[in-house]
This record gives C-alpha cells, sequence and structure tokens, in this order.
C-alpha cells in the first residue's frame, strides 16, 4: 500500500480527472490511500464521487502578470504566466505543495499538468510519475521548443524565456537545494506517462513506453435520447462561450443529421431558439464511451478525453479548438484523416461545409476506424489495469 498524491495544476476542465477515475478506482482496490490537489474542487467532487478519495485545493498563482509577449510560445512562456517570472511567489506555490505533500504523507506523486508539485517534490524522496495530456510535458531538450510551428521564431527567444524561468525556479528553490540548469528538469526523475499514442503527440513521438493507449476516461453517466427519425446520429460536446456557438448550432440543425447536443453554459433562450425536430440538448455529464460507440460523428472543442474516447470507437470528428493545446491536438487528427479541424482564428467557419465533408465523404470515417483497429484492440479494463500497473511500478522502481 502506498499514499498517492494526485496532483491537477494548471489547465483547464474535468478531463483532467475523468481520465484518471477508473485508475483511481484500480488502485484503491489494491488498497492504496489516495488524496487529490485539483483546480476544480466541484469537478473533482462530481468524477469522484462514491471513491474514498480527499479532494484538496490545489495552490494556484493568485497575481497577473502584465507585459509578457503574448501569445505565449514555448512551455516556459506557458509558466512564466503562472509565477515563474516572479519568485516570491513560486516560492510561497513551492511551500504549498510541499505542504499538501507532508498532510497526504505522500510516498508517490501523480502529476497532472503539476509542475510545482513535481518541483516540490525534488529531493524529498518522494517517487513520481507525470499523468495526461503529452501537452504538459515538453521534450528534454533546450531550449524549450516552439509550439506554434507555423510561426518563425528565434532561437534567442526560446532561450531567453527558458532563462527567465530558471533563473526564478534557482531563486525560489530552498537554501542548499541543488541548482536547475534547464527547463525540462523539472520531469527529471518522474516516470512519463501519457494518455494517447504517439501520433497525437503535440510534440511528436517519443518513447513508446510512455503512452498508455487510446484511455478514455469517464466522467457522466447520462445516456443520450436521439431524435427520432432516419439519419446519421451526431453528438456535439460544446461551450457557452466558443465565439461561433451560435453559427454552429445552426449549422447542426440544419445538417440532415439527428443531433444532440451537450451545451456547457448554454442559455435558455438560446436553447429555445435551435431545438428542434432534429436536434435536441442533453445535460450533465454524458457517458463519452456509451455515446461514442452510439454516434456516427462527434463536434468538440478538441479535448484529449472526448478526442480518445471518440478516436477508440473509431469514428471521426469535427474540432474547434478554442486555445493550443486544443488546437494542437486537432491538427494530429487531421493529419490521420480522422477529421476536420476550425482553425480558432477563422474569421466566418463554414461549419455547414464542413459538417457536409464529415458526413458524406467516407473516408474519414475509413481512417477513424482503421486507427481504432490499430490502437483499439485492448479493451478499456485492460487498459486501465496497464495503466495502474505502470503508475505502481513507478512508484516502486524510479529514485526519489
Amino acid at each position: 500500500m502506498s499514499r498517492i498524491l494526485f496532483a491537477w495544476e494548471l489547465g483547464a476542465g474535468v478531463g483532467h480527472l475523468s481520465a484518471f477515475r477508473q485508475i483511481a478506482e484500480v488502485l484503491l482496490r489494491r488498497g492504496h490511500d489516495l488524496t487529490a490537489a485539483v483546480r476544480d474542487l466541484a469537478g473533482a467532487a462530481m468524477v469522484f464521487e462514491g471513491l474514498p478519495v480527499r479532494i484538496l485545493p490545489a495552490p494556484a498563482c493568485s497575481r497577473n502578470y502584465g507585459g509578457l509577449a503574448d501569445p505565449p510560445l514555448s512551455y516556459s512562456e506557458i509558466l512564466m504566466r503562472y509565477g515563474y517570472i516572479d519568485a516570491p511567489m513560486l516560492g510561497a506555490l513551492l511551500r504549498g505543495w510541499q505542504g499538501l505533500l507532508e498532510l497526504a504523507a505522500a510516498e508517490l506523486l501523480i502529476a497532472d499538468h503539476a509542475p510545482t508539485a513535481l518541483l516540490a517534490a525534488r529531493g524529498s524522496g518522494v517517487r513520481r510519475c507525470t499523468f495526461g495530456n503529452a501537452f504538459s510535458v515538453p521534450p528534454e531538450v533546450s531550449p524549450s521548443p516552439n509550439m506554434r510551428d507555423w510561426l518563425a521564431v528565434s532561437r534567442e527567444r526560446l532561450a531567453t524565456s527558458d532563462e527567465a524561468v530558471i533563473g526564478t525556479i534557482n531563486a525560489a528553490l530552498p537554501s542548499g537545494d541543488a541548482p536547475m540548469t534547464a527547463v525540462h528538469q523539472l520531469f527529471e526523475g518522474s516516470r512519463r506517462l501519457f494518455v494517447g499514442i504517439p501520433e497525437l503527440d503535440p510534440y511528436g513521438p517519443r518513447e513508446p513506453a510512455n503512452y498508455l493507449g487510446l484511455l478514455a476516461g469517464r466522467s457522466g453517466s447520462n445516456r443520450v435520447q436521439w431524435p427520432e427519425g432516419d439519419g446519421p446520429r451526431l453528438f456535439a460536446y460544446l461551450r457557452q462561450e466558443y465565439p461561433h456557438i451560435d453559427s454552429c448550432l445552426a449549422a447542426l440543425s440544419g445538417c440532415g443529421a439527428r443531433c444532440v447536443v451537450n451545451l456547457v453554459g448554454g442559455r435558455p433562450d438560446q436553447v429555445a431558439r435551435h431545438r428542434g425536430p432534429r436536434l435536441s440538448f442533453t445535460a450533465g455529464h454524458v457517458d463519452m464511451l456509451a455515446t461514442a460507440a452510439e454516434c456516427d460523428a462527434v463536434v468538440c472543442h478538441s479535448g484529449l478525453g472526448t478526442v480518445t474516447a471518440t478516436l477508440r470507437a473509431g469514428k471521426p470528428l469535427l474540432l474547434l479548438p478554442a486555445q493550443l493545446e486544443q488546437y494542437l491536438l486537432a491538427r494530429n487528427v487531421e493529419k490521420l484523416g480522422a477529421g476536420l479541424t476550425v482553425h480558432p482564428e477563422t474569421a466566418a467557419p463554414d461549419f455547414a461545409g464542413s459538417l457536409r465533408r464529415l458526413l458524406d465523404e467516407s473516408v474519414y470515417t475509413q481512417r477513424a476506424e482503421a486507427l481504432a483497429q490499430r490502437h483499439g484492440s485492448e479493451s478499456t479494463a485492460d487498459l486501465v489495469e496497464h495503466a495502474a500497473l505502470r503508475i505502481e511500478s513507478a512508484g516502486a522502481e524510479l529514485p526519489g
């Protein structure tokens, strides 16, 4: 039995938690003690409902930093926005994570986009592994790579950003701790476990052993009720704040498919305006594994959990990313031929045309099915058991 701290520090959405839910069940069944320090307490309470998991708030940067170059181009430039250019702030965050590690009496840290938790555990004897989206763990190169490779970025800019972050880290470390010389050393000594497959890694394929496969998480149990009639079934998981949401809903209503929309934050007037005999809305958290198996295609903002569940079922996607992490994943899905992407900077997206292509051109379904055949042979239960074993072995084998 090990005392485990699951840490979720950066990023948004319960996908950070839903991917871990089934693994948590296995770890608890095997007698491990589990504490979760999370960004979203309400989301954690929902995802971990029924499980004996202690839920605590993760330390969070309480300041906004002006004057930073926008958009961020590297992992270092993301960290800058969360205290990594402010040594007193980073020092306070480190103390907060060290306190949580002590409170949980953690022997193993599972870090999901939690660089400061990893930094706090450095040299403590707590064994470590990363978990989740490969986006949150940059490759072991210096300087940190340009994540917007369609933009020309000088090596000097990337190196300067790394130097600023490394300087802040070293200034915030307790006296006597060994200084860092590269940003990727945040992950040194931790086993890297990524949800997904090498073809979806935004930095390009890494060691095959890093990937846990198309491990679809579970955050809800609601079953979808499809509109009556003929035609393909289309499921859409969307957010109200998406800039083109009304145009997207109008296109879904007119695309000829039987559509069910899960609209997070949707207004009653908005729902009433777009609801019709071919388009219905569902509330709450949907059983995405069952929905992906039943539908013919999915529209979403390219969250890893939804994409993974859909590809595992061999269904194509129309992806509407709203930020960098989502766009990089969407771009890789499109490269695989398993979907289409609406670029987040498109001023007036042609949703109707994209939906027509997705539903009428069989090549997208064929390539999604081929991907599922290559990577979906192992059952979800087996993938979960394998992931739990990898986490346990990280705790047993890696140095502290």
